[in-house]
């Protein structure tokens, strides 16, 4: 009988974990929650040691089974007893607190799995009971009331315990966490389990300290996405915003600072005058003409109360102008922006276009891996077929082997049948068994000739089909390579496509993102003029207070422009100095590397020759071998027939033989005769055309040394011109400072000393320094209105040009209002600034008219000096007029020898090489030579007309400057007649001719500048030459090694190279002479602006029309630019396609030819070459040409929109015309 007890820990077949069941309790246990919890788990059975296998077997228990009986009670010493008793099957440590993980899964397996590694299986599998001090917590315990009714015959009885059929699932099967901290030390006080409140507050906080570690981590990935360049480059784009802020602010704090000190020292000397007078009046020293200038400077100073109270009327009229245009520039830029959004827009959109092109190279790159590993196919083909070929070529010589055997068998059986025949003729009496004997002999001598006959010609159809198989395979070999060069070539024409077209992709995506980086740039630079013109407008109506601010700021800004002349006076030497060296380096550099480059293809041309010999050697070797072996073939087939003859006739033998060894002895004579004829020919005819070639590259190489020579040459001639030229601007600007000083001295020597013309000419200043700040802030204005209008215009054609493929814009309307509004506040601010100007112009124009009277009386001193400069002046033209007339002859001279050059090298090509052609070269050569000479000689002629020029102009220099001590002498002499005391206006004099001295400085460093502009200008179009020659040398290398690889014919490789020669030299004439006519067409633009803005500047009522004309020269040179950059464009497009259609006629030519060379030396019918072209290159033909079509559309709808330009600006020059010629008619009339 079986008692209530404690339910057995059931192991569940997949021994994931083992749990209690809900079975049999034991006798008085009625809440035994801490049995319903988790049991530590056992070692899960293998697969050999099966439970159900142990179930079945209840006395075949051994030392290695499981024992899955009921555990008793009892202290006996029996193998029951040991069941829970085994410490090392336990966990050595209780599971953590709050452990909600399965069983096998949690730290406790992980022990569990430690300490059995050390039992293996020797211990009992079923845990055993502990003792009294050795229990573990967490393993339930056995009650002791509960085993008192168990005598030791039950102990015995080993019958298993049947295992209660329960769900496998139930309430206990869930975890619960032990508390080892509650103090219970017993298990059916419940000490280690936990209330339902309990296991709520641990979730509860389980579920904070994971809302906690979720908000960690999402700060974590926050910092760590900040701690990314794009917030990088966002933090350092603030940064340098605020930096650019901070200096901006510094330097207008730096200025008013200055202008605040400046006014203060004008005060401080207005107190000092004040207290003078003060003085004088309370003395009573005034005299006559004190009291006039008092009444004279007290009615001035009404008038200038009345002038301010006029300007500042204006000021508040302008101020309620300045809103509507302020509104008006406002609404303007939010056009430009949006325009601006509209150009990034489409800029996003060609990096798309340009990912598209890179996705489709990639996929042609595998296209091309494709073709390459097709070619690598065919060449594995093509060894195979050789080695097939070779194989059968070692089995012809197998089977001649066996045939020259078989012979000598044959000759063998012939001289034994021989020599038995002459043993019959000498024993013709001998016995019947030796003639049995005999003749036996004699019929197997016959089977055995029968056999050979028989093998030998077994061996001739062998070696007629090895013969067949030769021709077969070398048949296969030639298709082959044939088909191996074409895969070759079309892999070289997709390859340098894609090339092109990704060039193509690259240079679009190169000048995209120009001008984008220039758009940035422009717009960055128009806020900060924005900034500056609203600082400005700020400061101005805080200056409209009183007329004596608005001096003592205008003073201000007057030496700060000086100082910033001067600042960037030096500044603009520096770097003329530095961009000067660098350019003569970059010159020199570059020259240096196109001298390399030329050395590096002469080298890789002789390479090339040399290679072309060693294969045109190889090839004539392989077909002597040829020629040999056809021989060889053919000696052995005339020896087969004799042999075959010498079988019939068995008599004459001997002399057979010998004969067929005269033979062979006669065609090996004949062969080695052949061959070394052949070698001979050959050998000459290579030494003749080695001696060719050297002489033919000596001579380009000659021809290329001069005319570099004549290049430098004409270079250095035009930088004489250059430097000359500069120096002739330098004397008139020396010349005109010279005029302005002496007018300037002489206006001084003929005034009168006297307080009110002191006045006068002090107000004159102060007015005509105003005027020149006013001037100087207008042509700020007019150049930043004009960049905005250029800007908006190019902003507004590329959102022409973009408008079709966008259509949703709404979400930039805020922006483009505002910028619309910005730009009516600019409109505005010019509109003041104009209106300001007028005023003292015609401030201005009062007080010359004032001063008139008092200048003329030095007109006579002025007028003499004027003639005498006149004359200097048209003497310096007359000699500068002659310089340029021998230097245009000299360029004039330059070009005829680069045309005859040019005609020499085209009969060169046109003419065959040989005696006349070197005889006609060396002539032209010689008189090439002969011109170079005259050529030098001219230059040196030049240089000395040069070193006479400037002495006459020193001389001339020298002379001017004894006219200005003459008239500086007389001006004293003058003032010491007039003034015999020291007059108390000289201070202010002094100051006047300073003030007119930097004035003319100023205008000299513009001079100086605008002289340097050109010079920088000449200089990137040099460069640009230069990037241009780097361009057409590099095609040139890439075309030189192409036909190194495919061209072998000498004479078509020179004259490929001249004509490159020709075609470089025609495009770089033909670009310099665009750039020339684009440098004349903005230079007269440049003139007609200028003309127009003085003019402009002169009358107030053409503000409209100046307006006109400046949109107008705006359009002209977007018109223009846009041509040079289409024919900049066909250009280069021109000469690649002209480049590679000769190189793909070259090289089809030269296949063609090699072609029918080999077929002719073969003897095999050219096979139809009807069906080369397979659909799929019809078909990607096909695609080329409807990208080619399509891309011309879009050129052509971009030129269109231009073109309107254009035909605009030639209807508005025609009715400019119309109106000049009716003006004019009016006029004459």
């Amino acid at each position: 009988m079986v008692v209530p007890y404690i339910d057995t820990p059931r192991t569940e077949v997949d021994g994931n974990a083992t749990y209690l069941t809900n079975g049999f309790r034991s006798v008085g246990r009625h809440n035994l929650s801490a049995l319903d919890s988790v049991e530590n788990s056992f070692q899960t059975p293998s697969k050999d040691e099966d439970l159900l296998k142990g179930l079945g077997d209840d006395r075949r228990r051994s030392s290695g089974g499981f024992k899955l009986s009921t555990p008793r009670a009892g202290t006996g010493s029996k193998s029951t007893r040991n069941a829970l008793n085994g410490r090392h099957h336990l966990p050595t440590a209780a599971p953590p607190k709050g452990e909600f993980t399965p069983l096998m899964r949690s730290a406790a397996k992980n022990n569990f799995l430690r300490n059995m590694s050390t039992a293996r299986g020797n211990g009992h599998k079923t845990p055993a009971y502990m003792k009294e001090g050795r229990s573990n917590i967490h393993t339930p315990g056995l009650p002791s009331y509960d085993m008192t009714g168990i005598d030791e015959e039950d102990e015995a009885d080993d019958q298993p315990t049947p295992l209660p059929q329960v769900a496998s699932s139930s309430v206990q099967s869930t975890p619960l966490p032990g508390l080892s901290g509650r103090g219970g030390n017993g298990l059916l006080n419940d000490g280690q389990n936990m209330t339902l409140k309990e296991q709520e507050r641990i979730i509860d906080k389980l579920d904070k300290d994971n809302f906690g570690l979720k908000l960690k981590i999402h700060y974590l990935q926050e910092q760590l996405e900040k701690a990314g360049p794009s917030y990088n480059q966002a933090a350092l784009k603030e940064n340098t915003e605020l930096k650019v802020s901070k200096l901006t602010m510094q330097r207008d704090i730096s200025r008013y600072k200055k202008s605040l000190q400046q006014a203060e020292r004008d005060l401080e000397a207005y107190r000092v005058q004040f207290q003078e007078l003060r003085e004088k009046l309370r003395r009573g020293q005034l005299d006559e003409t004190s009291q006039r200038e008092m009444d004279l400077m007290r009615e001035e100073l009404e008038s200038k109360d009345q002038r301010v109270r006029e300007l500042q009327e204006e000021l508040r009229d302008a101020k309620d102008r300045q809103s509507e245009e302020i509104e008006k520039l406002r609404d303007e830029i939010e056009d430009l922006e949006a325009s601006l959004r509209e150009k990034e827009r489409t800029i996003d959109e060609r990096d798309e276009e340009l990912e598209e092109l890179k996705d489709k190279d990639s996929k042609e790159n595998g296209a091309l891996a494709e073709l390459e590993s097709e070619l690598l196919r065919a060449r594995e083909q093509m060894e195979e077929l050789q080695d097939s070929l070779d194989q059968a070529k070692s089995e012809a010589r197998e089977a001649r082997e066996s045939e020259s055997r078989a012979k000598s068998d044959k000759e063998e059986a012939e001289k034994n049948l021989q020599e038995l025949h002459d043993e019959m003729a000498n024993k013709s009496i001998s016995t019947k068994g030796l003639t049995r004997q005999l003749e036996e002999k004699s019929s197997k001598l016959e089977e055995e000739l029968r056999t050979l006959q028989e093998q030998n010609s077994l061996l001739k159809k062998e070696l007629e089909r090895k013969a067949q198989n030769e021709a077969h395979l070398e048949e296969q070999y030639r298709r082959a390579q044939q088909s191996m060069d074409d895969e070759g070539q079309k892999l070289h024409n997709d390859a340098a496509l894609v090339r092109h077209q990704l060039n193509v992709a690259q240079q679009e995506r190169d000048a995209l993102s120009a001008q984008l980086q220039e758009a940035l740039d422009e717009i960055q630079r128009k806020t900060e003029e924005k900034e500056l013109l609203q600082t400005r407008h700020y400061a101005l109506t805080d200056e409209s207070g009183g007329l004596q601010d608005e001096l003592a700021q205008a003073q201000a800004r007057i030496r700060e422009l000086q100082h910033s002349i001067n600042d960037t006076k030096e500044h603009a030497l520096e770097e003329a100095d530095t961009i000067r060296t660098q350019y003569r380096e970059e010159i020199e550099r570059l020259q240096e590397e196109i001298e390399a480059l030329n050395h590096e293809i002469e080298d890789k041309e002789g390479q090339f020759a040399l290679e072309q010999d060693r294969w045109e050697s190889t090839k004539r070797a392989l077909q002597l071998q040829k020629d040999r072996a056809e021989d060889q073939a053919a000696g052995f087939k005339r020896t087969i027939e004799k042999l075959e003859q010498v079988e019939h006739t068995l008599t004459g033998k001997e002399s057979k033989l010998q004969e067929v060894i005269d033979s062979e002895k006669a065609r090996h004579f004949n062969s080695e005769a052949v061959l070394s004829r052949q070698v001979k020919e050959l050998n000459d005819e290579l030494l003749s055309k080695r001696q060719i070639i050297d002489d033919q590259r000596t001579e380009l190489l000659s021809v290329k040394e001069e005319l570099r020579l004549a290049k430098r040459e004409e270079a250095a001639l035009t930088e004489k011109v250059q430097a000359l030229e500069d120096e002739v601007v330098v004397l008139q600007a020396n010349l005109e400072e010279e005029r302005e000083y002496a007018k300037g001295r002489m206006q001084k020597g003929s005034s009168d000393h006297d307080n009110r013309l002191q006045n006068l000419i002090s107000e004159k200043q102060k007015l005509r320094d105003q005027l020149a700040n006013a001037h100087v802030e207008l042509h700020d204005l007019r150049t930043s209105v004009a960049d905005l209008e250029a800007e908006r215009d190019e902003l507004q054609a590329q959102l022409d040009q973009a408008q079709h493929q966008v259509d949703d814009t709404t979400k930039f309307d805020k922006e483009k209002v505002e910028l619309r509004k910005s730009t009516l506040r600019l409109e505005g601010e010019l509109k003041r600034l104009r209106e300001e100007k007028s005023s003292l112009v015609e401030a201005k124009e009062a007080l010359e008219k004032q001063l008139s009277s008092e200048v003329e009386r030095a007109t006579i001193e002025e007028n003499r000096l004027a003639v005498e400069i006149d004359q200097l002046q048209d003497k310096l033209q007359a000699t500068s007029g002659g310089r340029d007339r021998e230097l245009t002859s000299a360029k004039s001279k330059t070009q005829r020898l680069e045309r005859r050059v040019q005609e020499l090298e085209a009969l060169l090509e046109q003419q065959p090489l040989g005696e006349q052609e070197h005889s006609t070269a060396n002539a032209d050569l010689s008189m090439l030579r002969h011109n170079l000479d005259e050529a030098r000689k001219r230059e040196k002629t030049l240089l000395q007309r040069e070193a006479d020029q400037k002495a006459s102009v020193r001389s001339c220099k020298s002379r001017i400057a004894e006219l200005e001590r003459e008239l500086h002498d007389t001006m004293m002499r003058k003032f010491e007649d007039h003034s015999p005391h020291a007059s108390p206006s000289d201070k202010l004099h002094e100051e006047l001719r300073s003030l007119r001295k930097q004035l003319s400085e100023a205008h000299r460093t513009l001079r100086e500048l605008k002289s340097k502009n050109r010079d920088l200008e000449r200089a990137a179009m040099r460069e640009e030459d230069q990037r241009d020659l780097h361009e057409l040398l590099r095609s040139s290398t890439l075309e030189a090694e192409s036909l190194a690889l495919k061209v072998s014919e000498r004479d078509a490789r020179l004259s490929e190279l001249r004509a490159q020669i020709r075609r470089i030299r025609e495009e770089r004439a033909f670009c310099a002479r665009k750039a020339e006519a684009a440098i004349k067409d903005l230079e007269s633009l440049q003139e007609r602006y200028n003309q127009l803005v003085e003019r402009a500047g002169s009358k107030s009522d053409s503000k409209s029309r100046h307006d006109k004309e400046i949109l107008g020269l705006g359009k002209e040179i977007i018109w223009l630019r846009a041509r040079l950059k289409r024919e900049e464009k066909f250009r280069r497009d021109l000469a690649w396609s002209k480049g590679l259609m000769e190189l793909g006629e070259r090289v089809r030519v030269a296949c063609n030819e090699a072609d029918l060379r080999m077929i002719s030396e073969m003897g095999v019918k050219p096979r139809d070459r009807g069906m080369l072209r397979s659909p799929r290159q019809k078909l990607k033909t096909g695609i080329f040409m409807v990208k080619a079509i399509v891309r011309m559309q879009r050129m052509g709808q971009q030129w269109q929109k231009t073109k309107k330009i254009g035909e605009g600006l030639k209807r508005a020059k025609n009715e400019v015309l119309k109106r000049r010629e009716a003006s004019s008619n009016k006029a004459s009339v």
